[in-house]
Order: C-alpha cells, then sequence, then structure tokens
C-alpha cells in the first residue's frame, strides 16, 4: 500500500522564495521515512519542536544536522526501496542560497524578524492610531529529561602569579552575545524554576552554534552562574563528533582550556 503524503503547513508569507525551495526539498525529503518526527528529531539530536521549525520554514539548520538528516533518511529509504528526492550537495547548495540576506532590514534565513513587525491595520475616520505591539518570540516547549553526570576535573595546582595574557578562562565576551536570554536563565535559577533552566541549558548546547555555545559558557562563568555552565558542556557533549570538536575548539581560541577538557571528557564518557 502507497504511503500517504503528509499535510504540510502552508508557508507564511514573509519566508524568502530561496529559503521556501530549500524547506519543499527538506519536505519531500521527510516523506521517505514512516517513523514519526520526534523519531527522526532524536537521532539527529535535535528537539522535535526544532525540527518541526525547520520543516515550517521558521529556522534555517545547521549543515551538521542537514547531512545527518539526509543520511538517516538516505538509508531507510534504502531499505524501503524509496528513491531519494534529491542529492545531498543541492540539498546544501540549497541551504547556502537561504542563507543570503534578500533585505537590509532582515537578518539571513530569519523570517521571525519580519514577524515581529505587526501589519498596519485599518482604521476609520476619527479613530485613534494603533498602537505599536512587540511581539517575543515564542519559546519552544521541550521535553527534556537532563542527567547530570560527573565529569572528572583536574587536580588543583599551587596558585602561581600568572600574566593576565597566559592564563585561563580570561574572558572577554560581551555581555548578552550570544544569548539574550541569559538574564532570564539568571532569573530562573534565582527563583528556583529549575525546569525551566534545563530546558533554557539544553536548548543553548544543542541548537546553538560552536562559537554562540562557546559565548554562552563564557557568560555563565563570568556571572558565577558555574553549574550551569557545566551542563551546557554535559549536554553540548552528546552532539555529533564533528559538533564537539568544533566546540572545543571555539572554547581553546577564546581560552577557556579548561572547559574545552571538560567538553572532550563528557565526550568520551558517552562513547
Amino acid at each position: 500500500m502507497p504511503k500517504r503524503p503528509r499535510k504540510w503547513k502552508e508557508l507564511r508569507s514573509s519566508v524568502p522564495p530561496a529559503q521556501r525551495a530549500f524547506v519543499q526539498r527538506l519536505r519531500e525529503l521527510r516523506e521517505v521515512s514512516d517513523r514519526t518526527q520526534a523519531q527522526i528529531a532524536e537521532a539527529v539530536y535535535l528537539a522535535p519542536t526544532s525540527l518541526s521549525n525547520h520543516f515550517n520554514g521558521g529556522r534555517i539548520p545547521e549543515a551538521d544536522h542537514v547531512k545527518k538528516l539526509y543520511k538517516i533518511l538516505r538509508d531507510e529509504a534504502a531499505t524501503s526501496s524509496r528513491p531519494m528526492p534529491c542529492s545531498l550537495s543541492l540539498l546544501l547548495e540549497l541551504r547556502e542560497r537561504a542563507l543570503v540576506k534578500h533585505c537590509d532590514c532582515c537578518a539571513a534565513g530569519s523570517p521571525e524578524v519580519a514577524e515581529r513587525t505587526p501589519e498596519p491595520q485599518p482604521t476609520t475616520p476619527g479613530s485613534p492610531a494603533p498602537k505599536p505591539v512587540r511581539r517575543r518570540p515564542r519559546r519552544p516547549r521541550v521535553r527534556v529529561s537532563v542527567r547530570r553526570r560527573a565529569i572528572p576535573r583536574a587536580p588543583a595546582q599551587a596558585k602561581v602569579p600568572v600574566p593576565l595574557r597566559e592564563g585561563d578562562r580570561h574572558l572577554t565576551t560581551p555581555a548578552d552575545a550570544a544569548w539574550p536570554e541569559i538574564r532570564s536563565l539568571a532569573e530562573s535559577l534565582a527563583a528556583g524554576r529549575s525546569r525551566d533552566a534545563d530546558i533554557m541549558l539544553w536548548s543553548a548546547a544543542i541548537t546553538l552554534s560552536a562559537r554562540d555555545v562557546q559565548m554562552f559558557v563564557a557568560q555563565c562563568r563570568a556571572a558565577g552562574m558555574e553549574e550551569a555552565a557545566d551542563q551546557v558542556i554535559t549536554n553540548a557533549a552528546r552532539r555529533d563528533a564533528q559538533a564537539v570538536l568544533n566546540i572545543a575548539s571555539a572554547l581553546h581560541s577564546g581560552e577557556q582550556y579548561a572547559d574545552a577538557g571538560l567538553l572532550l571528557a563528557a565526550a568520551a564518557q558517552g562513547e
């Protein structure tokens, strides 16, 4: 019996044409699998809501996630004798085109920026002008179970005066440079809302780029949130090997040598 195609949600008018073409190919690629969205998301190391966001044009996925998704679906299509709708090179090329900025007022591949500005409402003569409404982007609800693992730390060393240029963890990351919700995280931890904090930390570790993870860890260290920084490193260690190496390289470039060691140690324990 042939597989019934999925009924996809119509893309918003704010999605650029190049991104529409990329999302259409992603949807066609999704059709070759009989697995649920949650099962595919777990295999790609993404939250189900994040994967759904990619299929609906909310955000363009990272290249590593695209490659992993294609490999998983290609293997499944081979077992069920289904043809692949496109090649990986074409899919990556469409992704690069979707990342190109289409105007100066919008960020590349981020149609959410256009959504934050509401369309002008028609007014009748004599009625007051409507006030502008600023809408905050909705955060995806992610059901995660975070298991904290102990990470072996290096033995304490004697305190020796070290010049600033040669020391470790001299964090120069500007505040709120990588993750604007860093203050929300601090408020959640202070209020005892550990579940909200765990969701934020998981989302940061799994969805942010290597450079953004490095800056986020630096911000946590600078704000005195040591456990939060360690938890992000532990969660980031569950990503694929190439992503872990990229994050470790970013931490090393930021002179966060101890954090890079913790990341590699956590990744080695998970193998």
